[in-house]
């Protein structure tokens, strides 16, 4: 009755596995793992169709999830990028502004001392020259 139910139906068609193990791989682990020989027509075997089917649409999803993510993480590192960016600039200014404004601090600073040093050596040089005069004189007095 078997081989007559064989002959009678016709051969099952093989569809596209997609991801997971081939029909003849699955009968081949059968026979290898667990001693059993099944038939190509065996229905057990379109679990492999279902089972390689699921594995497909996961493998879909896992993708659309994948695609999501790196878009949600390109826009946010664009974001951050953009945020870092502004921020250095306006560091650099304010930088740019404190260290030229201290500068400028600085050389008004010395601006003053320097000042306050021509005027100490010019009252030093009328000194010295008055002292020069005075020794001078009383050498030529005496």
């Amino acid at each position: 009755m078997d081989e007559h139910h064989k002959s009678s139906s016709p051969p099952m068609p093989e569809l596209p596995d997609g991801i997971g193990l081939t029909i003849e791989g699955v009968r081949s682990l059968l026979a290898t793992k667990n001693s059993v020989s099944v038939s190509p027509d065996d229905p057990i075997l379109m679990m492999v169709t279902l089972l390689n089917a699921f594995l497909t649409e996961e493998e879909n999803l896992l993708d659309r999830h994948r695609k999501a993510l790196t878009t949600i993480l390109a826009d946010r590192t664009d974001h951050y990028v953009q945020a870092v960016e502004q921020i250095s600039a306006s560091l650099g200014k304010s930088l740019s502004s404190s260290s030229l404004s201290e500068i400028k601090k600085i050389f008004v600073e010395h601006d003053g001392i320097m000042n306050q040093f021509r005027s100490s050596i010019t009252w030093l040089a009328a000194i010295i020259g008055t002292s020069a005069l005075v020794n001078v004189a009383v050498f030529v007095w005496r």
